[in-house]
């Protein structure tokens, strides 16, 4: 199960808001009101809500009624293989052949026209935020990834679509994704990827959460990074679960939201402190012979 509080100046808002977070449709996610937004004279408060999602429902999303009948066929024709040696080496490939364009055809699924309406509503919006921001001339693509939508854009002058960290990047994401959304059907996760820095992120993410979660893991210490939109964090954790000794998880609200790492091999702060306490008396005992001589 996954749960995280999001605020918001009203509660259509903030629930937007978790389920873009969670990058799952209204219809998944239950939605906890835990504020109501007050207006005073000099103050106001924003809505507060909880979103929880579980995790079992996730892989319902996954579509692939289509691979079982070829696996099924290749079970059948599997035990006929051995019968003829000669022939074994050319019934071998064949099932890998048939299986093959079966994933891909799974990852790589054909957008819809439902979809592409979405996109076309999100490329228009985008195009006019471009050029009121003065971005000049672009060139936008769309293309389907996983189970992501994305829009790519390309041009002479668009360092300013990206800002400081990509956090304009993903501002102008999440706009693009209310848009589209909007429009009746499916809801699609939809990402904006300018002149390639999205893939240039991930990497330096990867590096990064690779060297924190080894600094982890040796010292036995918990490490909380900056803070980081709902993308940078999903690299974070998925770089953080392939590796051993090390656990992560998601702390605070709103834009302070981050990622701590934690250790999970307790003995690990106990052998370090005492790698360090040792150090320490080593250069204390050097330096205090050497005033009192």
């Amino acid at each position: 199960m996954r749960e995280v509080i999001v605020t918001g100046k009203t509660v259509e808002e903030a629930t937007e808001k978790a389920c873009l977070e969670l990058g799952l449709p209204r219809e998944e996610v239950s939605i906890e009101i835990l504020e109501m937004p007050t207006r005073k004279l000099f103050k106001s408060t924003p809505a507060k809500v909880k979103a929880t999602a579980d995790e079992a429902e996730a892989p319902a999303v996954e579509e692939k009624p289509a691979p079982q009948p070829v696996k099924a066929e290749a079970k059948k024709e599997a035990p006929k293989a051995p019968e003829k040696k000669p022939e074994a080496p050319k019934a071998e490939p064949a099932p890998v052949k048939e299986e093959a364009p079966a994933e891909e055809a799974a990852q790589d699924t054909p957008i819809t026209e439902a979809h592409q309406a979405k996109l076309d509503a999100a490329v228009a919006y985008l195009k006019t935020v471009f050029a009121a921001m003065g971005a000049g001339e672009v060139a936008v693509t769309t293309q389907k990834q996983g189970e992501a939508c994305i829009i790519r854009v390309e041009g002479d002058d668009v360092g300013m679509l990206i800002g400081h960290r990509g956090e304009t990047m993903e501002s102008l994401s999440y706009l693009a994704s209310l848009v589209a959304n909007r429009l009746p059907g499916e809801y699609i996760k939809l990402g904006l990827d300018v002149a390639g820095y999205r893939g240039k992120r991930e990497k330096d993410l990867e590096a990064l959460a690779r060297r924190m979660g080894a600094k982890v893991a040796r010292t036995g210490r918990s490490w909380a990074m900056d803070p980081m939109n709902p993308y940078e964090r999903r690299i974070i954790h998925s770089t953080i679960s392939g590796m051993e000794g090390v656990r992560s998880e998601s702390k605070g609200e709103g834009a302070d939201r981050r990622v701590v790492i934690y250790p999970t091999d307790p003995q690990a702060a106990t052998a370090f402190e005492r790698e360090r306490r040792g150090e320490r008396r080593g250069r204390g005992g050097r330096g205090g012979r050497g005033g009192k001589g």
